[in-house]
């Protein structure tokens, strides 16, 4: 009875150590935010020492392989949007251009001129897309940086927002993290109490 008590102690101190170093090392990561000395050391979380360089990488990740500004421009003017936006661009042109169509001109030109227009937009309004996208190619797209959108964002973020937004992201692996500490400490603690029972 006395080997089994030792043996369910020393398992679950062996777990309890697992489980609260595992624990300290994730804390550890996060926290302290601020750089404190400590006699002759000076801690900091690991992430909070390296925001900067982290937002970086990761600015640079989602740029390279989430979001470029093709995946961008094939997101917003994708197929499924293209035929709403030439009939929204027909529409706002002619629009535009009935309301600068002197009565005089009407007079010389017909009455159906307002109609010889929309055929024309209406004809031609894949080439005018087309125009349009390599306008917005050349000027709007060049002026985008994706990289910088996210990183300059990430920077604004204080620290606790960026812990809140990487613990949310992993807080249920952090936990398993944990629950594998518990059970290596236990393992660790069985094989302790086996080396010492033999020996």
């Amino acid at each position: 009875m006395e080997e089994i008590i030792k043996l369910v102690v020393i398992v679950l101190i062996g777990g309890m150590i697992g489980w609260m170093t595992n624990k300290i090392a994730i804390k550890m990561l996060f926290r302290p935010v601020n750089p404190k000395k400590i006699l002759f050391f000076t801690f900091q979380g690991v992430f909070p020492k390296r925001k900067d360089v982290m937002a970086e990488k990761l600015a640079a990740t989602i740029e390279s392989e989430l979001l470029s500004k093709e995946n961008l421009l094939n997101s917003m003017f994708g197929p499924n949007s293209q035929a709403e936006i030439k009939a929204q661009l027909t529409e706002i042109l002619l629009g535009a251009i009935k309301g600068k169509i002197p009565p005089m001109a009407k007079m010389l030109l017909g009455e159906n001129i307002e109609e010889t227009i929309k055929d024309y937009l209406l004809k031609h309004q894949d080439a005018l897309f087309d125009q349009l996208m390599d306008v917005i190619k050349e000027n709007g797209m060049s002026s985008v940086n994706v990289k910088q959108l996210i990183q300059t964002r990430i920077d604004e973020l204080d620290f606790v927002e960026f812990e809140e937004i990487i613990f949310g992201l992993m807080k249920k692996e952090l936990k398993h993290v944990e629950i594998i500490g518990l059970f290596l400490g236990a393992m660790i603690g069985v094989i302790q109490y086996l080396v010492t029972y033999f020996l």
